[in-house]
């Protein structure tokens, strides 16, 4: 069983409803492991289901998913949150994940007083493989975290170039064209886009008139070593070349195995980047800040 709705939202008699047993997608660790033993399964857990899809780990329950007093709420003076946050960035690469507790009520006569049951949602990673705690690799096989094998940690390497493309827009001034915006499509990952389409929503007013019949745009390839570029005049002002407004940056594209991906942005006149120094290492300086503002934000 899955499920598809934010962990953030499940309470108490969501629990109720969780699987009777453990499974590739599901761990259940008791109330009766301690919180020095438990950091280092969640390790192990993020490990294991970042490699192998994504699943949820729950604290605080018996094996067969039924609450059995919860853990403590604190670990020192630091809230279980943020104890589980940290304890999770002990997994490298750090992927995508999730926290939420069920606290204790009058309403949840299985959760002892002063305890919480914590869930972690781990969600499929496109960066794998992910190393545990004790520099080892996991992958969940049926209702257990499993070394991998030197074989399966390398397989896991080879599907990052198989994942979902991530490409981004990004405007400036041109660095050696007075007068020109320079439109940039960069890759923020090491996945290929392929086929793309580029078009606008509202068109900019500089391509309104006179190109509008021009797009959508097919761009071939766009990876790290092959941003798109596109001029657009602005006659010295950014305004001129698209209006007071944002305007919506509209690309699909697909992945090498023809998976087709739709995304929207928007580009701002006032908000996007300002004339910068450029070299030959522009595309990797460029995305190297778009990385670390993803980083940020996640």
């Amino acid at each position: 069983m899955k499920f598809t709705k934010q962990i953030t939202t499940i309470e108490y008699e969501d629990l109720q409803d969780f699987p009777t047993e453990e499974s590739n997608y599901i761990e259940y660790k008791s109330s009766k492991v301690n919180l020095d033993n438990l950091k280092n399964k969640i390790s192990v857990a993020a490990s294991s289901f970042w490699n192998s899809g994504g699943g949820i780990f729950v604290a605080g329950v018996n094996d067969d998913g039924k609450v059995d007093g919860g853990i403590p709420s604190t670990k020192g003076r630091q809230g279980i949150r943020d104890w589980a946050d940290k304890v999770i960035k002990m997994t490298e690469p750090l992927g995508e994940y999730e926290i939420s507790i069920v606290e204790q009520s009058d309403n949840t006569p299985d959760i002892k007083e002063g305890n919480v049951v914590l869930l972690i949602r781990f969600y499929e990673s496109d960066i794998p493989p992910h190393m545990a705690y004790d520099k080892k690799y996991y992958i969940r096989a049926g209702a257990h975290s499993d070394g991998a094998t030197h074989f399966q940690v390398e397989a896991l390497r080879a599907l990052r170039q198989f994942t979902k493309p991530n490409i981004k827009g990004v405007l400036r001034n041109h660095p050696t064209k007075p007068r020109i915006e320079e439109l940039l499509i960069v890759s923020i990952n090491d996945a290929v886009a392929l086929d793309t389409k580029l078009s606008f929503d509202p068109y900019p007013l500089a391509l309104r008139d006179n190109f509008k019949n021009e797009f959508p745009l097919e761009i071939p390839v766009i990876d790290r070593n092959n941003p798109f570029r596109m001029d657009i005049s602005g006659f010295g002002f950014r305004e001129q070349a698209f209006g007071m407004d944002p305007v919506k940056l509209l690309l699909e594209y697909k992945d090498v195995l023809g998976n087709k991906y739709t995304t929207e942005q928007l580009i701002s006149p006032h908000k996007n980047l300002q004339p910068m120094s450029i070299g030959e290492d522009v595309n990797e300086r460029l995305v190297k800040a778009i990385e670390a503002l993803a980083k940020k934000i996640r």
